[in-house]
């Protein structure tokens, strides 16, 4: 018999751009009387939200927000910084965790990220939490071109090996993850397999819709490039579609002088943290881009696309590739189109899905129902 957490209090850390992935920290403030919520902006995107924030969240009560100190640098500097940004992670989440326990008590520690766990075991070690959840979202394999995402990546992949040992739960967004993590390190203790989750699916429109869409980080691994390369193309055959692009990345600025040409059929959002909008911006759209590039060294292998699960919340069925397993989940269940990674496939699909918008969109919906945030979640905090 499963047992469920009796705490009424939870500290959570994890770094800006993924605070609600999957709709996370709504669960948390809707499960928990108090949560201290820890978002960090490690990556430091130039269009992305420049500082570090704490924010306490109490039922019946509006959150209380302060900033905590940020270390902004030139470019340049930010590999020579991440060890100063990490050091600065640990006393700031250690200091307000304290000061935490003293006014509500115990609590436990969840985080999605290898590092904020590795605090989490200390600040146990120390009896400031009692329990450490460790949701294991995210691999990156440390071969690569580029030998200082290399380090970075191997330092990682040190800190992800201490802290699936020494955690008190480990819970996996799928099978490849854990099957994964077994073959490299071992696990112990308990562990669990639950999905990210969406919003609550919601009625598609049956208007025609001339809008496709990318949400997500910019960076070349996620398969921006791919429609920026034949967008031409695509406007010849319907010269009223546009394109429209949530997120910030390491390469926005790339991505923005790429599509400049297009003027206004390309509109870039920039970082949006506020869910039920990027929900509302979504739902116009007739196709979700996720054209993960078959790449070595793409960590979506192991991944759970969140964006997808976003896409199908809106009814928006989704144009992706066969590196994620919603590759082969789309050809099933038939709620998008998956490709090989060429201009020609693209175009193909959409236009398919431009023409057949109502019949995929039903599926879309169909299958997002089973993807439910608070429906996935309720065994996040139990012990068996």
């Amino acid at each position: 018999m499963q047992k469920t957490m009796t705490n009424n209090a939870v500290i959570y850390v994890n770094f800006s751009q993924y605070d609600n992935t999957g709709r996370i920290l709504d669960y948390l403030t809707e499960r928990f009387t108090y949560v201290l919520h820890f978002s960090f902006d490690h990556l430091r995107l130039k269009n992305g939200r420049k500082t570090n924030l704490i924010t306490l969240y109490q039922k019946g009560h509006k959150p209380k927000q302060n900033t905590l100190y940020s270390l902004r640098t030139p470019p340049y500097l930010l590999f020579l910084s991440l060890p100063l940004v990490g050091i600065l992670m640990i006393f700031q989440t250690i200091k307000h965790s304290v000061l935490f326990k003293k006014t509500i008590g115990p609590s436990v520690f969840f985080t999605v990220n290898a590092f904020p766990a590795m605090i989490g075991i200390i600040l146990r070690t120390m009896h400031i939490v009692t329990h450490v959840h460790y949701w294991v979202w995210d691999y990156f394999p440390v071969k690569g071109p580029d030998w200082t995402l290399q380090i970075i990546r191997y330092t990682y992949l040190i800190f992800d090996m201490i802290a699936l040992r020494l955690s008190d739960k480990l819970i996996f967004p799928n099978l490849r993850q854990l099957r994964l993590r077994k073959s490299l390190h071992g696990i112990k203790g308990d562990h669990a397999i639950i999905p990210l989750g969406c919003s609550k699916p919601i009625l598609y429109s049956s208007k025609q819709k001339n809008v496709i869409g990318f949400l997500g980080m910019l960076k070349s691994s996620q398969g921006l490039d791919l429609i920026l390369s034949c967008f031409d193309q695509v406007l010849k055959h319907n010269p009223n579609i546009r394109l429209e692009i949530i997120g910030s990345g390491p390469e926005e600025e790339y991505f923005r002088m790429k599509a400049k040409k297009y003027g206004n059929k390309i509109n870039f959002y920039g970082f949006i943290e506020n869910q039920n909008m990027i929900n509302r911006i979504v739902h116009r759209w007739f196709a979700g881009l996720a054209p993960y590039k078959p790449i070595m060294g793409n960590e979506s292998y192991f991944g759970d696309p969140s964006k997808i699960k976003v896409y199908l919340s809106q009814g928006v069925p989704i144009i992706t590739t066969n590196v994620t397993e919603y590759g082969a989940l789309a050809k099933k269940n038939k709620f998008g189109i998956t490709i090989v990674y060429t201009n020609k496939e693209l175009l193909k699909a959409i236009q398919t899905l431009y023409k057949q918008q109502r019949t995929y969109q039903k599926n879309a919906l169909r299958f997002a129902s089973s993807l439910y945030y608070k429906n996935l979640y309720k065994t996040l905090f139990r012990f068996p």
